[in-house]
């Protein structure tokens, strides 16, 4: 199985078990997994929406999901998936 086909099995999976925002959903779905260059989930800590930086610690919000994909040749992240600590 290729990464494209991996990236898009993850995004699935995601979709189905998630409860994304109506925005998250529509961007998961807009987006053509040919540029997702990593997606990490994680159950602890959280991934900062500024930076894309994981902390191991809990903050007030903490997101779960992070997207890397390239946008017009550019390496972009997307964070999704916010949780209350």
């Amino acid at each position: 199985m290729n990464a494209t086909a991996k990236h898009l099995n993850t995004i699935n999976s995601i979709l189905s078990k998630k409860n994304l925002s109506r925005k998250e959903f529509e961007f998961l779905n807009s987006i053509d997994t040919e540029h997702v260059k990593s997606i990490s989930v994680t159950t602890d800590g959280g991934f900062d929406p500024e930076s894309g930086d994981f902390h191991k610690e809990d903050r007030p919000l903490n997101y779960k999901i992070r997207l890397k994909y390239t946008e017009a040749g550019n390496l972009r992240f997307k964070c999704l998936h916010a949780e209350k600590a």
